[in-house]
């Protein structure tokens, strides 16, 4: 039985379940991949992507009194899923979306026809689900993705080179992105608009500073919801 059900294997996934622990809820979180239980290091974690029905059976066989979903901003059919099978109280996290200078694109889609009519190296840090998108530049394309057998799978399968393949888990500081747009010659530097806590801001900047195109994939939709200390405030409250 668990009171709060938290889903997101985020950075504000993470620091509201410090949270919950600390003020001793009962609450566990639910995380698509093995991998994703490993970056949040804790034992009450449920492994596995479920579908909206899993996820109402799972709240009803639980008793669940609170949804917080802290899923990536890009996560949209996650969210979804989480929207349709919740009858309990539901809290959204939202991420501080942070402008920068850059080309913006609706989707990968759209920016890989782009990038198809461009010349020079490629970086591209949007993660692997959607890597596919990306074959028509695999060629000069490097991608840097989470250090998993499934994300390296999905690269080789979309056309990208073993060399061309950066498996490694981030942050990653301005001064090491810098660092590696130099090392490859990159002329354009693919990125999701995912905020302060995803990084874009040490991206953008050194994209900048090397004189290199940033790519910049809008998110989804403008969601709205409550940040960290905001659902923090209402956990309080609610106890």
């Amino acid at each position: 039985m668990f009171d709060v059900v938290l889903f997101g294997g985020t950075d504000e996934g993470h620091k509201i379940a410090d949270f919950l622990s600390e003020q001793k809820v009962s609450y566990i979180v639910c995380v698509a991949t093995e991998y994703g239980a490993e970056l949040l290091d804790m034992k009450n974690v449920r492994i596995g992507r479920m579908t909206a029905e899993e996820m109402a059976d799972f709240f009803d066989e639980n008793s669940v009194r609170l949804v917080i979903d802290a899923t990536h901003p890009y996560a949209e059919f996650v969210t979804e899923n989480i929207k349709k099978a919740c009858k309990v109280k539901y809290i959204r996290v939202v991420r501080e979306d942070v402008q920068a200078d850059g080309t913006y694109f609706e989707n990968i889609k759209t920016a890989a026809e782009y990038l198809e009519k461009t010349t020079g190296n490629i970086l591209i840090t949007t993660g692997s689900k959607e890597i596919a998108k990306f074959s028509v530049v695999a060629d000069r394309a490097f991608a840097r993705v989470l250090p998993s057998e499934e994300s390296l799978e999905l690269c080789k399968n979309a056309g990208f080179k073993m060399k061309n393949i950066i498996c490694m888990q981030g942050p990653f500081s301005k001064a090491f992105n810098s660092a590696l747009i130099r090392e490859l010659d990159i002329k354009y530097l693919v990125t999701k608009c995912t905020g302060k806590n995803g990084g874009f801001t040490e991206k953008t900047e050194a994209a900048k500073e090397n004189g290199v195109e940033c790519i910049i994939i809008k998110r989804p939709t403008d969601e709205s919801g409550m940040t960290v200390s905001e659902v923090e405030k209402m956990i309080l409250e609610w106890l």
